[in-house]
């Protein structure tokens, strides 16, 4: 199975266009989270490897901005391997692996709704997609100011 997060506008969700594409096409989607409102949304939702492709098409054709996310980034030159992200995950995405490394399966992850490992990380080795990215327009702010 693959993530996807998939981005409606306004004037799309109105529409029910997930449910059409898995008629469509025959396709299981599995909806991890939803977070729409009158003015758009984001569902972060699994689709099967094989179907990926046309699955990605299909939506794009739609007008439904498709994109497969890294929801969080782990430093691992930071990370000093303590284990409390791993007691906080509520789909255990966060393991140890037999020498005591914390290990991270990005398949598993939620971290846009959840976000417990980055509260939670003492070395502050684990953070969001979104706060690195807006890290980074802040920084290109700044050299375009100056």
């Amino acid at each position: 199975m693959v993530r996807i997060l998939l981005r409606f506008n306004e004037e799309l969700v109105e529409q029910p266009i997930i449910s059409h594409i898995i008629l469509e096409h025959k396709v299981a989607v599995n909806i991890i989270t939803a977070h729409v409102n009158s003015k758009g949304g984001e569902v972060l939702a699994e689709i099967p490897d094989e179907s990926l492709e046309k699955i990605v098409t299909a939506f794009r054709q739609k007008g439904v901005e498709v994109s497969i996310p890294r929801l969080v980034e782990v430093d691992a030159d930071k990370c000093f391997n303590c284990g409390i992200c791993i007691t906080l995950c509520p789909v255990e995405a966060i393991n140890i692996d037999k020498d005591n490394t914390v290990i991270f399966n990005r398949e598993r992850c939620v971290g846009t709704t959840c976000s417990a490992c980055v509260d939670a990380c003492p070395a502050r080795a684990i953070r969001s997609v979104r706060q690195l990215n807006a890290l980074k327009n802040k920084g290109a702010r700044g050299k375009a100011e100056k």
